[in-house]
């Protein structure tokens, strides 16, 4: 059976913490029937190019775009700007993101040193940019066989609180909606069941949020149903996205069957 055109509108790729080069995702995009592919790597706008030429090969509109790290109240928020630019004066605060990733991750190396577990950081699979994030590590773990998964590497070292965990930059929620914005993006909130935000919905927004990704392979109907009435409601803009990082998620790209109709308002 085919399957209906739809957008995805937050991926990731090898720039971040994807497992996956963007011809890799535009191809398996195009394969998915996908018109427009937003690969919103973490705290960067790296690799636009790059991005852009991927999806161009495959006949697929490229959304530029990225996900902040932030924090509401001690919850961890992630907003997307979505149709960002590049070339924005704002794109350098961005560099702050990756030097203080990479000194994370240098911490996190030492205290997995002190448990006895020595890799280098030239052993982690980082994109140019050096945008470090947990899940390199946790890969790393499983190629010199410490651990038998990626899942394993999180349960046994990785967790928030555990023994190798070291806290990552975030910003406020204020400061993420306004430099999504500040970048040329449309500030949308990411995943707000998975990340149990559903109930702060009216504080994003008296903080200027612009969006919501209602369409999620982890919402269930009941909540897509819901947040999509919240948005009509509030006069905000509906986005959708699988947030695949590569084959181990256990999700695909377009699992989140978001209708093309919703593109055409986040680009106005």
């Amino acid at each position: 059976m085919p399957i209906r055109p739809t957008v995805d509108l937050h991926v990731h790729s090898r720039y971040s913490d994807g497992t996956l080069a963007p011809a890799e995702l535009a191809k398996i995009a195009a394969r998915r029937n996908i018109l427009a592919l937003a690969i919103t790597d973490h705290d960067s706008l790296a690799g636009v190019e790059e991005k852009r030429a991927a999806c161009l090969a495959q006949g697929i509109e490229c959304v530029i775009g990225t996900e902040l790290s932030c924090e509401l109240e001690g919850k961890e928020t992630h907003i997307l700007s979505l149709f960002a630019d590049p070339d924005s004066p704002q794109a350098g605060r961005l560099e702050a993101f990756s030097r203080f990733r990479e000194k994370r991750m240098r911490l996190m190396l030492e205290r997995l040193a002190g448990l006895g577990i020595r890799l280098n950081i030239s052993d982690l699979q980082v994109g140019a940019t050096g945008v470090y994030g947990r899940p390199h590590l946790a890969r790393a773990l499983v190629e010199r066989g410490i651990v038998g998964s990626v899942g394993e590497a999180f349960a046994r070292y990785l967790y928030d609180g555990g023994p190798v965990h070291v806290e990552k930059l975030r910003l406020s929620a204020a400061e993420g909606i306004g430099l999504a914005k500040e970048l040329g993006g449309v500030a949308v909130l990411a995943h707000p069941g998975v990340s149990n935000l559903v109930e702060d919905l009216e504080k994003l927004v008296d903080l200027g949020l612009e969006g919501v990704e209602a369409y999620h392979p982890k919402h269930g109907n009941g909540l897509i149903a819901g947040l999509l009435d919240y948005c009509r409601d509030r006069k905000l803009l509906v986005s959708g996205g699988s947030d695949y990082h590569g084959p181990a998620d256990g999700t695909r790209i377009g699992d989140a069957r978001v209708p093309a109709f919703i593109l055409e308002p986040l680009r106005e």
